[in-house]
């Protein structure tokens, strides 16, 4: 997805982008934090986790009944993100990817880890960018 040299792309903007990235992670990481999770997507997003054998979720519905579910199974979370790459810029939309290296301890003792390049669409919304469609790609074997 990444392409170089990048498109242009005013520097605010691909801060902002960098930063919805991260917002989505650090909300993740906060477990429990449904509504911080929302607030980075867009109301008709998109979150395809069919690379983890976990489907599609369409709107803010579907995504907030995934994590409604998901959170009590996580006793801790952390992601970190390196290689942001810009794809697409086109004003008020975007497209960007990030690799993530993420570990999660489940309720259970469980211990998960896995890395990926997350694949993000965003728009601008209004004024604010939000994910209109996230999906991932496993980098390595999980």
């Amino acid at each position: 997805m990444a392409v170089y040299p990048p498109p242009p792309c005013p520097i605010e903007d691909r801060i902002a982008l960098e930063d919805l990235a991260t917002a989505y992670c650090n909300a993740v990481d906060r477990i429990g934090d449904i509504d911080g999770v929302l607030a980075v997507f867009a109301p008709d997003a998109v979150y395809d986790l069919t690379g983890f054998g976990l489907g599609v979720m369409e709107g803010h519905a579907a995504i907030r009944a995934f994590y409604a579910g998901a959170f009590p199974t996580m006793a801790g979370n952390a992601h970190y993100a390196s290689n942001f790459a810009l794809a697409a810029f086109a004003g008020d939309t975007a497209s960007a990817s990030v690799h993530v290296h993420a570990f999660s301890k489940g309720t259970d003792g469980s211990l998960m880890e896995v890395k990926v390049r997350y694949l993000m669409d965003a728009r601008r919304d209004p004024g604010t960018w939000r994910i209109t469609r996230l999906s991932l790609e496993l980098l390595l074997p999980a």
